[in-house]
């Protein structure tokens, strides 16, 4: 949804060639340029009234809601529910077929009719439910084997029945005048409520340095729908306790019909409920809006440690941050075990002067001779973090280090490797040293004490992760989450032996700001009901009085 490729809709009916970006929403679109009137449900996937025929090279597959709701000879024939329909290629759409049958009885769950001249007629609709009520269809069905159709005669028409059977009488007519003959025909009861599966549409905002990140969530579809920035010098924590927040959202972003806006704060500013240890969460009405907060209890790694959590699925997973390591999750189905380590000084080993600047070196190459800049029309005056990962792992490839990342001595490797790659080893204040970047007026390096620190973090994720095992039973992933993109991390984390093997192919990696993963506190009623439904009991566990990870550290 979020990358810069675009792809191009053309709509038969009209002749529009639209442009737009990946992942893009078609009923959205297409109602943007009014080229698609407004449903019953306008885009929340509930009436089934957009249908809409796609063709191209690359349609999507029907999703679980599409099979649902519209017949299988439809689906085969390219048709589609516009709502449910995120744009990855380019298409051609005719959206006639969105009104194709606007008089049928949405009442009625399905119907074919085979007319004497082989001709079928068919109801595209099987259902007139709401979100929840498909997900527990769909649950019901799982395990059913499905029944051959039974053949009902008429005197004209032959019909044949899914689920139900077609009239064109009243719906109460049909119901009151059952035969054994005739399958109860379900309507949906407009005023049933399940508080068990809640979905609302929302808006997030996150307050960023210069500027307001913005997502709007569809309850829908189950995903974004519209994100954004805004530059602006303005502050949420200013906007709220002005009750500015209806006019904000008026002045800078096109929604309609937004009742809850959950709000991320990247310092503490209102008192609020402690969660987890992590944060502070306090919610207030402002006019219309139902606005919930979030900030960090102490400082900004408090809410990203918070929000990595967020988005896991269930199951037995290690979560550790690699640029955060005070602290470190085993989510064991449901319950949260917090794992404290107040001896990793995580401030001074990534506030090394090494991994600050604003033009990083972003590669180096396996040879250790090439590497690429941010901007190469400046010098370099940092390491990005990746690199720093990357280039310890290179050096026990090359030769230049052991498995503790100690360097060899530049007289050690001279018969053993070119020259040029043997030069770049130095000693000065009798630290050794590898120089990654030397140019005039500028040396950039990674001495033996930033790799002594790695060192210490590679036996530290070593003995967490078999701690935990010892502890809690196997893991099913063994998660890393960084802030800058990092694609060799798995690969490099192997090389310097921070995982047991065992886990090597079980390691996953994210990488990014996750704070739009608060976007899922909408499948719930609040935050607070989203945690109740989600987790159950947290344990905090301090490393550095346990015995069985005290001895754990010793092994390593």
């Amino acid at each position: 949804m979020f990358g810069s490729k675009k792809f191009t809709v053309t709509v038969v009916s009209s002749g529009n060639v639209l442009e737009t970006k990946s992942g893009t929403n078609l009923y959205q679109l297409l109602r943007e340029h009014d080229l698609i009137d407004r449903k019953l449900c306008d885009g929340s996937g509930q009436c089934g009234k957009c249908k809409v025929k796609i063709s191209g090279k690359s349609i999507n597959k029907p999703t679980k809601k599409e099979r649902l709701v519209l017949a299988d000879q439809s689906l085969d024939s390219g048709i589609r529910l516009a709502c449910q329909y995120s744009i990855k290629s380019n298409i051609s759409v005719d959206t006639h077929e969105a009104v194709k049958r606007e008089n049928v009885n949405p009442g009625i769950v399905s119907m074919k009719i085979v007319k004497d001249s082989g001709e079928v007629e068919e109801n595209e609709f099987k259902s007139f439910l709401t979100t929840d009520m498909f997900i527990q269809e769909a649950e019901k069905q799982e395990n059913v084997k499905p029944s051959e159709p039974e053949v009902i005669e008429d005197f004209s028409d032959e019909i044949i029945i899914d689920d139900s059977v077609y009239d064109e009488r009243p719906i109460e007519e049909i119901v009151g005048q059952q035969t054994e003959d005739v399958v109860e025909i379900i309507k949906y009861d407009e005023t049933h409520e399940d508080d068990s599966s809640f979905s609302n549409d929302g808006l997030l905002l996150i307050q960023q340095p210069d500027s307001i990140r913005y997502y709007h969530y569809s309850a829908g579809i189950g995903s974004i729908v519209q994100d954004g920035t805004i530059k602006t010098s303005e502050r949420l924590e200013n906007i709220l306790e002005n009750q500015l927040i209806a006019d904000f959202i008026h002045n800078n972003i096109e929604l309609q019909d937004i009742e809850r806006v959950i709000v991320i704060l990247y310092s503490a500013y209102f008192d609020g409920e402690e969660m987890f240890g992590l944060v502070k969460y306090t919610s207030m009405e402002l006019g219309e809006f139902l606005i919930e907060i979030l900030q960090p209890k102490d400082n900004h790694r408090d809410l990203v440690r918070f929000m990595r959590f967020v988005n896991q699925t269930p199951g037995k997973k290690l979560l550790i941050p690699l640029d955060n390591m005070e602290k470190a999750h085993f989510m064991d189905d449901g319950n949260l075990h917090d794992m404290s380590a107040t001896f990793i000084d995580c401030d001074s080993f990534f506030g090394m002067s090494e991994l600050t600047g604003k033009n990083p070196i972003i590669t180096i190459s396996r040879d250790l001779l090439d590497t690429k800049i941010k901007d190469d029309f400046h010098l370099p005056d940092s390491i990005s973090f990746p690199v720093f990962f990357r280039t310890a792992s290179l050096l026990i490839k090359n030769g230049l280090a052991d498995k503790r990342l100690q360097l060899r001595d530049r007289v050690d490797v001279l018969d053993e490797l070119p020259l040029e790659v043997t030069v770049k080893l130095s000693t000065k204040d009798g630290v050794r040293r590898f120089n990654i970047y030397r140019k005039q007026g500028c040396d950039l390096y990674i001495d033996q004490n930033a790799l002594d620190s790695l060192n210490r973090l590679r036996a530290f994720i070593w003995s967490v992760i078999t701690y935990t095992e010892k502890t809690f039973g196997n893991i099913d992933d063994v998660v890393f989450y960084t802030l800058t993109d990092s694609n060799t991390l798995a690969e490099d984390l192997v090389s310097l032996s921070a995982i047991p093997k065992k886990y090597e192919k079980k390691i996953k990696t994210f990488f990014g700001d996750p704070s739009m993963y608060a976007v899922q506190f909408f499948q719930e009623r609040n935050i607070a009901t989203y945690f109740e439904k989600r987790f159950g009991e947290q344990h905090i566990i301090n490393l550095d009085e346990d015995e069985v990870f005290i001895e754990t550290q010793r092994q390593v």
